[in-house]
């Protein structure tokens, strides 16, 4: 049998399933839901407009790419390269008691996310 659209050749019965959303592309669908959220509504002081601009913007991206599963996983290390960094910088700088920041645990939060959408497993095994 012959495929229409793409032309390629299929044997009866072995016809590809349309896949669910893996794992890493529901997590990373969620973290960009979540960060915008939480970017629109300040219930907790998060610094200045530049900090609420990065989280919409990490969010945009996120919902954008959790609809394939590579670039569902490739935001994953981007969260954790980026908000790593973040996190790292602003805990050096915290100076009252070493106490964090609601800003750098925001941070270590995205940083979190960002290491278990790059590392969850994709699927249940069957």
């Amino acid at each position: 049998m012959t495929e229409r659209r793409t032309g390629k050749k299929t044997r009866p019965g072995t016809e590809e399933q349309p896949r669910s959303f893996s794992r890493a592309q529901a997590l990373a669908l969620v973290v960009g839901m979540l960060q915008i959220v939480l970017a629109s509504i300040p219930f907790l002081p998060m610094g200045e407009g530049a900090v609420h601009t990065l989280y919409v913007c990490t969010g945009l991206a996120g919902v954008l790419l959790a609809w394939r599963h590579r670039h569902a996983r490739c935001y994953g290390v981007l969260l954790l390269l980026l908000y790593g960094q973040l996190f790292i910088t602003d805990a050096e700088e915290t100076g009252v008691l070493g106490l964090p920041t609601w800003e750098t645990l925001s941070y270590g939060r995205a940083a979190l996310a960002g290491v278990v959408i790059a590392l969850v497993p994709a699927f249940k095994p069957r």
